[in-house]
């Protein structure tokens, strides 16, 4: 798992995910990640765990604050506008398929000393998702 912090992009999948959006913004490819993370009935592989953080964050920041978003990332919220309709939901649930047991995900952070951290940052954009509703 190539992560450098706890943060939605800090890692190599998520960052891949945003900077293939950015090239092609489109709120489909957000909602198909979320949409197949949540269901997924089997072991969630971390690779998809991480591009759906990242996809939840894309709503979060598309529903509350930009400063979600990388630097560099930031005009996707203008480029994107407003999510659709069930969007925010979605998101929500797929944060709550991350966390949940059978998630490769959960389980690295978990072997580490970051875990809370993490759960932080997953509570943080369940917030953010929460006060949009």
């Amino acid at each position: 798992m190539g992560t450098w912090n706890e943060g939605a992009f800090d890692n190599d999948d998520a960052s891949d995910f945003i900077d293939d959006l950015a090239e092609a913004p489109d709120w489909r490819t957000v909602i198909q990640m979320l949409d197949h993370v949540t269901k997924s009935a089997g072991y969630l592989e971390a690779p998809e765990g991480q591009m759906a953080v990242a996809a939840a964050a894309i709503v979060a920041a598309a529903v509350g604050d930009v400063a979600i978003l990388p630097d560099d990332r930031r005009d996707l919220k203008a480029a994107l506008g407003a999510p659709p309709q069930g969007a925010v939901a979605l998101a929500r649930s797929a944060l709550a398929r991350v966390v949940a047991p059978a998630s490769e995900l959960d389980e690295l952070w978990q072997e580490g000393d970051d875990h809370d951290a993490w759960l932080t940052q997953i509570a943080a954009l369940q917030t953010t998702l929460s006060a949009s509703q």
